[in-house]
Order: structure tokens, then C-alpha cells, then sequence
């Protein structure tokens, strides 16, 4: 009987440091996925705020992080594959494809990121907000030509990702997030319609005054 005993406690105690580094290694986790959401975040700000510059030095801030934090969860597949990272993983998306269409004009793909699909989609559709602030801006040096193209990419992203249909197991919040981008999409393109024919109107009047 006292062999069972003593097999229980050692069985008990191995468990307890096998817990006990997890829930280290996932206190870590929290403090550098919340360093790299706002990183992500001040990347963003600092493309709103036209300093590519110092956005730049961000997003390459945030992939040192972002890699230095994959790899230390390889081991760990339980939160390798969890909401904690993937919300990070998410915001980190985000400031890279915003980044990327902004100033390089493409769009990175999940392999470029190497980042798992999953927070890769609910970064691409974050985006859309971001594009859509972006494509104001433009409008403040009535640039509607500019803005319109910066529209045909978030309405692209809407109608590519309509179509998908996946339970919030595998995609956390993904039709939401689809509806989201559907009404900033016919939101904006009804806010465009009314300032190009204004602006059309403005030119108009100036042309008859003019003649």
C-alpha cells in the first residue's frame, strides 16, 4: 500500500513541474504577445500618421518578436495553437499587409508572414477598417482618384472572403468580421459616390463661371 502512496506522490510531483513550466512559459507568452499587439498598433498609427520610416523599424521590430516567440512555442503546441497567439498573430498581420499594400503595393502571404492561415485572415480582414481610414485621409487633398483604388482592394478583400464559412472553432470570429468588412465596404462606397459628384458639381460650376 505505502508503494502506491509513495507512486502517487511522484506521479503528483511530475505533473506539478510539467504544469509549473507551462504556466511560466504562458505568463511569458502574455507579456509578448501583448508587446507585440502594440507594436502592431503603434505600426499602424505611424502609417496613418505618414512615417513610413519609423513604421518600418516597427514591423521589423515585430518580426524579430514574432519569430523569437514561434520558436519558443514550438514545444508548446497547446499554446502554439491558441486564441492568446493567434490574437497577437492577428494584430501582427494586420500592420504588415497594411504596411505592405500601402507602401510596396502588394500583399504578403501567410508563408511571407510564416504565420499560420488562420490569424492571417482575421489580420487581412482587420485591414479593412484600416484601408478604409486611410482612404478619408486621402480625400482631405480631394485625391478621389487615389481613394477609389485604395475602395476596389477592401471590396476585394469582402468578396473573396464572403464565400467562406467556418465555425468560430477553427476561425474565431470570422463572419463577424466579414460583416464588419461588408459595411465599411458599402459605407464607403456610398461616402465616395456623394464626394466625386460633389467635387464633380465644384468643377462644374467653376468651368461655367470661368466661360
Amino acid at each position: 500500500m505505502q508503494e502506491i502512496k509513495d507512486e502517487i506522490k511522484s506521479v503528483i510531483s511530475l505533473i506539478d513541474s510539467f504544469l509549473k513550466e507551462k504556466d511560466n512559459v504562458r505568463e511569458d507568452v502574455i507579456k509578448k504577445t501583448r508587446d507585440i499587439i502594440r507594436e502592431a498598433g503603434y505600426a499602424i498609427t505611424d502609417i496613418h500618421r505618414g512615417d513610413i520610416s519609423l513604421a518600418e523599424l516597427r514591423i521589423k521590430n515585430l518580426r524579430v518578436k514574432v519569430t523569437e516567440l514561434l520558436n519558443q512555442l514550438r514545444n508548446h503546441p497547446e499554446l502554439m495553437y491558441s486564441n492568446l497567439l493567434y490574437n497577437a498573430l492577428a494584430e501582427y498581420a494586420e500592420a504588415e499587409i497594411f504596411y505592405a499594400i500601402v507602401v510596396n503595393n502588394k500583399l504578403p502571404t501567410p508563408n511571407e508572414l510564416n504565420i499560420h492561415p488562420t490569424p492571417y485572415l482575421q489580420g487581412l480582414l482587420d485591414v479593412v477598417g484600416e484601408i478604409k481610414r486611410y482612404t478619408l485621409s486621402l480625400l482631405k487633398n480631394r485625391d478621389i482618384e487615389k481613394a477609389w483604388r485604395y475602395f476596389s482592394i477592401i471590396e476585394t478583400i469582402y468578396e473573396v472572403t464572403k464565400p467562406l464559412d467556418y465555425p468560430d472553432a477553427l476561425v474565431p470570429g470570422l463572419k463577424r468580421k466579414v460583416d464588419v468588412a461588408r459595411a465599411v465596404v458599402e459605407n464607403l462606397r456610398a461616402f465616395l459616390i456623394d464626394i466625386q459628384s460633389r467635387l464633380e458639381l465644384i468643377n462644374e460650376l467653376k468651368i461655367r463661371s470661368n466661360s
